[in-house]
């Protein structure tokens, strides 16, 4: 339903003062503008589909520049994305990136006309969002399997800090691409706002973890190849100079039966300043269970925290979707980690050896922890389930029961491993 044109005579205004009147109607209908703050989502290949040149482009920028000049103190999109611009100069890469990657070709790919999308059932609910199975239709009229998120409204509209986290995870995701990190396909400027994302049809990673017989448990060596795809990913979000801050089973999806895909960006944040480190204002809620001793004692994140929540997911992905620290409130987990120096014990499944790497995640001091390029390049030597047939130093390292069934073929294989990776550089010891 189009809006009132009185509440639209600005955007007419506007256009009649740059000789571009007759892309009123395109840009109501075909775009869904009706406000200022939503020109912050256009790209030029959305005015292209409408239509518009780049020399009438270029007027339509310099006039909505004027515009906002006037008025950019009510432009709440432009306040809440301003600052998360990617062009941020105080920004510093974490240790292990040693460099930023250009920004995606476009940007965020499109502005989604809201009659397009159609949602369907309630796949699940956040502090400020619902996500809903949906179907998006192209202008081809093609149908594409999507998952779409919209703002939570209340009966005054949405609350502030719920708005502002919205626009947050739109802004990360606007310019991530990468194959392990959920993909951001458009936003729909309607009632509510919605963001429309690649659909992971298999769900999260922890749903697959805890599912009740008959459905058989995930072969160690999946989920070692799944630990892999993670850490890249993680080097990927590092070299963007941000910080996930939210790392569980919860928030890896499943887009097939043997790839997984980061999501749930509402808690990233750019990190910054020599130390590379995210520190957050005020009481907001945390993963307690999860979190690195730093960021439950001063709301510090940075990669190396990031790295401690890799350490938690390992162990909740090899203890079966266990929730960590369970009966301890989380007032207690800080001393636990800090007086106690206790740490999760070794589940099962997982071999002495990658419990000594998540160990090294767990270190007290963030410098101590190996940074993710060097977990992903640790893990690159896992190879598939398929490579296992004939095992090596490292696919004993992270496979229990592999020792047992290659002993007289590998003796002492098991030990190289071990002493392999307790031999690295940058904070090798597990022993504190």
């Amino acid at each position: 339903m189009l809006p009132d044109d009185s509440t639209t005579l600005w955007l007419l205004w506007l256009l009649r003062d740059i000789q571009l009147a007759q892309f009123y109607r395109p840009i109501l209908e075909e775009l869904n503008v009706t406000r200022l703050e939503h020109f912050d989502f256009v790209r030029p290949q959305d005015l292209d589909s409408i239509g518009m040149g780049r020399p009438a482009q270029r007027r339509l920028a310099e006039a909505l520049k004027r515009h906002r000049s006037g008025v950019k103190s009510k432009n709440w999109v432009y306040k809440i994305l301003g600052g998360f611009a990617p062009e941020q100069k105080e920004t510093t890469p974490p240790s292990d990136s040693p460099r930023y990657l250009p920004e995606p070709e476009g940007g965020l790919k499109c502005l989604i006309p809201e009659g397009a999308v159609c949602r369907g059932e309630l796949l699940g609910s956040g502090c400020f969002g619902v996500v809903h199975r949906g179907l998006w239709t192209l202008p081809s009229g093609q149908s594409i399997p999507v998952a779409v998120k919209s703002l939570r409204v209340g009966p005054e509209g949405p609350v502030g800090t719920e708005l502002g986290d919205f626009l947050q995870e739109v802004s990360v995701m606007m310019k991530l691409e990468h194959p392990h990190v959920l993909r951001l396909h458009g936003l729909v400027l309607g009632q509510p706002l919605q963001m429309v994302m690649e659909l992971a049809p298999l769900g999260s990673l922890y749903a697959r973890l805890t599912a009740p017989a008959p459905t058989p448990p995930l072969p160690v060596a999946l989920l070692c190849i799944f630990l892999r795809q993670l850490a890249g990913a993680m080097v990927y979000l590092g070299s963007r100079g941000l910080v996930h801050r939210d790392l569980a089973t919860r928030n890896l999806l499943l887009a097939s039966p043997r790839t997984i895909k980061v999501a749930d960006f509402g808690l990233v944040r750019p990190v910054g300043g020599a130390l590379g480190r995210y520190i957050m204002g005020g009481h907001r809620p945390i993963p307690y269970a999860w979190c690195a001793p730093e960021s439950l004692r001063q709301g510090a994140f940075s990669s190396a925290s990031d790295v401690w929540m890799f350490g938690v997911t390992l162990w909740e992905m090899f203890s079966g979707g266990k929730e960590p620290w369970a009966g301890v409130p989380p007032y207690l987990i800080l001393q636990k980690l800090e007086q106690d120096r206790a740490r999760l014990p070794r589940p099962p499944l997982c071999s002495r050896a990658l419990y000594s790497l998540a160990l090294r995640c767990w270190a007290p001091r963030p410098a101590d922890r190996p940074s993710f390029s060097h977990l992903e390049q640790l893990l690159q030597e896992v190879g598939t389930p398929n490579s296992l047939d004939t095992p090596s130093p490292f696919s004993i390292l992270l496979v229990p029961r592999i020792r047992q069934t290659y002993t007289d073929v590998c003796a002492g294989a098991w030990d190289a491993a071990l002493n392999q990776i307790q031999s690295l550089p940058a904070g090798s010891s597990v022993s504190w």
